[in-house]
């Protein structure tokens, strides 16, 4: 497939990433302000598949654009390294505790591997992964802290995503549109503050390994990516303010503004540099 055409599929799956992460904000906010004389549907099933249709547009969002950007070699290199360590590292999560804390996956993501952890959850890293990476080199970040950077760029996603689709297993009037439950009562919303500490360990080890495997960035002003990434916090920080859960959303926020400020001034230095 020629670079202009994975660009294009790349961008098909944007807007349809945008599209279900619009009706999914949308359609919760109409759900849980009361609104009434909505259709008479099966709201659990209709979000359950807007869900996984904002996970799978999203990652072959990161799929195509990553090929079009590092070529298909280093684009299968960095979806392996998240379905073999991301995979396992969960795994490990789910039935140790470490280094997440405890949790257990609900039947909301579908099919899991051994019974513990969703087939859509280890590509999911990679979806993520490949937008923090491609905005910690536009961003000029050192290589050595390349790893740092993208793992903080891939927590900032969960601080939206943990309050908008988990809670303690224990929580009061635990909502339906739960992914996946917390063993014990954290403070951020029902989740252990050291969920985030996994998080960043394990963005880090993910692309400290995918570096080694493959040590080149070919160097892009894109800002696809940077769509991406806000696509998928957006959606998490929507539901999150939905469900009364408006500090994430104000977290994310804050975080969102500055990282797109900083994209776009340094995405159009560059592209006035490569002009000149």
């Amino acid at each position: 497939m020629k670079p202009t055409m994975l660009k294009r599929v790349a961008h098909g799956f944007v807007a349809l990433n945008l599209l279900a992460a619009a009706a999914t904000v949308v359609g919760s906010g109409l759900l849980f302000s009361g609104f009434q004389n909505l259709p008479a549907l099966d709201y659990n099933r209709l979000s359950m598949v807007l869900g996984m249709l904002c996970v799978l547009f999203g990652i072959g969002a990161s799929l195509f654009h990553m090929a079009h950007t590092q070529g298909w070699r280093a684009t299968l290199w960095l979806l392996g390294v998240c379905v073999v360590l991301a995979g396992g590292v969960e795994l490990m999560g789910v039935l140790t505790g470490f280094p997440f804390g405890g949790y257990e996956y609900t039947e909301r993501l579908g099919p899991k591997f051994l019974g513990h952890v969703p087939y859509v959850i280890p590509p999911s890293w990679f979806m993520m992964l490949y937008p923090a990476l491609h905005l910690s080199f536009l961003w000029g970040v050192p290589r050595g802290a390349v790893p740092l950077a993208a793992a903080a760029l891939l927590t900032w996603w969960d601080v939206a995503m943990d309050a908008a689709v988990s809670t303690a297993r224990d929580a009061p009037g635990t909502a339906a549109f739960v992914y996946w439950f917390w063993e014990v009562e954290g403070p951020f919303y029902g989740m252990p503050l050291q969920n985030w500490l996994g998080w960043l360990a394990t963005g880090w080890v993910l692309s400290w390994v995918y570096l080694k495997i493959v040590p080149q960035w070919r160097p892009s002003a894109s800002l696809t990516p940077l769509a991406i990434w806000l696509i998928q916090g957006g959606v998490m920080a929507g539901l999150a303010f939905w469900i009364q859960r408006p500090i994430a959303t104000a977290i994310w926020l804050v975080g969102a503004i500055a990282v797109s400020v900083f994209t776009l001034r340094v995405s159009r230095r560059a592209t006035h540099a490569a002009s000149a």
